[in-house]
């Protein structure tokens, strides 16, 4: 009995483990009130993300930036009409013990403040980011220098030139966050590029001219955990079939 109490003890725990997750956008434009007006498919995309963040339950986002293209009305509105809250601020440092209030942190185009080193452990630990590059801000190679740090710890990459990709760009893939998403805008963006394309966890989901555009990463389950479980399961099975 205790086996078989630990063993399932072990699968609670494995089971109640937050898989952090990030979504990458090569550009801002997506999201912005612009991009909504090129492609209304924004307010699909915007609601899916967020519903691939909390399991489809309400979430408290932080959109840490002043850039447009996560502060615009139309942003905010998809999330409050999702039964998500939303906040827009830069006040304070963001480091872990702000962003442990929230289910996900929106970023791009404002770089104070930010502790690169938190933001990931905030990952690690089950917490969500929304990362969105081609601001412009600083310049191709400082926007790609700047977030690089956190996005290579995930197997991606920027590139530290802009694409000149622009116009309504075709969504052809089968994952949660593009579903029911025919196209999205964009304007001149960071390339994504995948450090470590044999790694499940991380993928470039959406090309456009041989560029990356989008792509995600999930860190993986406990696998150890849940092996070890399913092991003392069977251990106590056979022990009961022996006495």
């Amino acid at each position: 009995m205790r086996l078989i109490g630990l063993a399932f003890g072990t699968l609670l725990i494995a089971g109640m483990f937050a898989q952090g997750k990030i979504v990458v956008n090569n550009d801002e434009w997506t999201l912005s009130s612009t991009g909504y007006s090129h492609a209304p498919d924004a307010d699909r995309f915007a609601r899916n993300v967020a519903s691939w963040f909390t399991g489809g339950g309400s979430g408290n986002f932080l959109a840490y930036t002043n850039n447009f293209g996560l502060t615009d009305t139309q942003l905010a509105n998809t999330m409050a009409n999702a039964g998500h809250t939303w906040t827009v601020s830069t006040a304070g440092t963001l480091n872990l013990s702000l962003m442990q209030n929230y289910d996900a942190i929106f970023l791009g185009g404002y770089y104070t403040n930010i502790v690169i080193a938190d933001l990931i452990q905030y990952v690690q630990n089950g917490g969500n980011v929304y990362l969105a590059a081609g601001t412009g801000v600083g310049g191709a190679v400082n926007e790609a220098g700047f977030w690089n740090p956190f996005l290579n710890a995930f197997g991606l990459s920027f590139a530290p030139s802009y694409n000149g990709i622009g116009g309504n760009i075709p969504i052809n893939s089968p994952h949660p966050i593009f579903a029911g998403v025919s196209q999205l805008y964009q304007n001149n963006g960071n390339s994504i590029i995948d450090l470590q394309p044999a790694n499940p966890n991380n993928e470039v989901l959406v090309f456009s001219q041989g560029q990356g555009l989008y792509a995600v990463y999930i860190v993986p389950e406990p696998a150890s955990l849940l092996a070890l479980g399913v092991g003392l399961a069977g251990v106590a099975g056979l022990r009961r079939r022996r006495q």
